[in-house]
């Protein structure tokens, strides 16, 4: 990969592809259009099959982390990119993990539950078990802890860094059964590579 910066105007990396620049504007042809400039960042909704564009969703996650080292920063503009990039969902967000408890963090969507024990609900069970949920009825699951009335289904990825607890991302949908296999693997690769950044 390499990067190309317009000093003072523009700041992404390069996946592979022509990138033509203009001020505060990079274009990737094709397929993704990446704004991003001090103060703006437009998402363009990713074309293809589920697959292609999770993997243009993860160019979109990078370029929009590249730089940046702290874990608040970029799970703020990560869940804003999520919100706005996928379909279905009423809260996108981050849960931190305090040494007891999960706390929540940057999010979009409804205002959330503030904590969470380990080993209780979907949250508190991916982070327990290390192990992503995803939940097709989140009224089926055992002890599920309704922050917001309107969800119906659930992906949470569990979060490590160097072995240890940093916390979770939790993707809710107003839809039943809205995340599959490919929903999970995306989401998945997109976490790996929030982690990378504040690494």
């Amino acid at each position: 990969m390499s990067p190309a910066v317009a000093v003072g105007r523009v700041l992404t990396r390069s996946l592979g592809g022509t990138w033509a620049l203009a001020p505060n504007r990079v274009h990737f042809v094709p397929p993704v259009t990446i704004f991003y400039s001090a103060t703006m960042f437009t998402v363009e909704t990713p074309r293809g099959n589920k697959s292609e564009q999770y993997q243009h969703l993860l160019a979109q996650a990078r370029a929009l982390m590249q730089g940046e080292r702290d874990r608040i920063a970029n799970a703020a503009n990560l869940s804003a990119l999520l919100f706005h990039a996928l379909a279905d969902l009423n809260w996108v967000g981050f849960y931190f993990f305090d040494g007891s408890e999960l706390v929540v963090g940057p999010f979009q969507g409804l205002p959330a539950c503030v904590r969470i024990p380990l080993g209780k609900g979907v949250c508190g069970t991916a982070a327990a078990t290390a192990t992503s949920q995803r939940i097709d009825d989140v009224d089926a699951f055992p002890g599920h802890i309704a922050c917001d009335s309107a969800s119906r289904s659930e992906l949470v990825v569990p979060l490590f860094l160097a072995g240890r607890l940093l916390g979770v991302l939790d993707i809710d949908s107003p839809q039943p059964a809205r995340f599959d296999a490919d929903d999970q693997a995306g989401i998945e690769a997109i976490a790996n590579a929030y982690l990378d950044a504040i690494a």
